[in-house]
């Protein structure tokens, strides 16, 4: 392949790439503001400063424009907290935990939390919205695994549950945006809570017939 040829290539590539990054951040900036109905695929190219039909291209649909954001956001929630099967165990360090947490939901939070309320508006952001809580349950037991394998299946479901919980966006925005409390301290009231439910299951008397 003649030199400038490849080259002309490799600055298409660039440009398909930068404007593929510049859609999906224009269209997550929108999830945040709007409701799902008020956006279109229009707004999204007015947004990112592309054609429509450059959305169109690299979209299709908003199902799809919704599935190609969380495509774009998994790796860098993986990135904060960790993907499941690299998830360090929490052990004593439920500091370690939190923190990981803080860094998860300061930057992907809202649309969390607005993928989840408006997760019957479409099929894809159910889709989204119920892969986001296998994702933190599979989180939450390789997290805490040392806790939760010795137990027996009811006692252990019971605190994956709790956990789940505790550790979830939804307790974490109340603390941040509804009681105005710092990372610092909304880390510090996960970290308390996760530590009695813990230590609750250990002090929980077992069933002489359970293993």
């Amino acid at each position: 392949m003649e030199p400038s040829r490849a080259y002309q290539q490799r600055r298409r590539a660039e440009t398909t790439d930068a404007n593929t990054e510049r859609i999906l951040r224009a269209a997550t900036e929108l999830f945040v503001e709007r409701p799902f109905d008020n956006i279109t695929l229009p707004a999204v190219a007015e947004r990112a400063g592309v054609g429509l039909q450059t959305v169109i291209r690299r979209v299709g649909t908003k199902d799809g424009l919704v599935r190609a954001i969380n495509g774009w956001i998994v790796p860098q929630v993986a990135a904060t907290r960790g993907d499941p099967g690299g998830a360090r165990p929490a052990g004593d360090d439920l500091a370690g935990v939190t923190d990981r947490l803080a860094r998860h939901y300061e930057q992907w939070g809202r649309i969390t939390e607005r993928t989840l309320h408006q997760q019957d508006a479409s099929p894809a952001l159910r889709e989204s919205a119920d892969a986001g809580r296998r994702a933190h349950r599979e989180w939450i037991e390789a997290v805490f695994a040392a806790d939760l394998d010795p137990l027996p299946p009811a006692a252990r479901d019971d605190l994956a549950g709790r956990l789940a919980a505790i550790c979830g966006v939804e307790l974490w925005l109340v603390l941040r945006r509804d009681q105005h409390l710092s990372v610092a301290a909304a880390c510090a009231a996960v970290a308390d809570l996760a530590a009695a439910c813990r230590h609750h299951a250990r002090q929980r008397p077992r069933h002489p017939t359970q293993p």
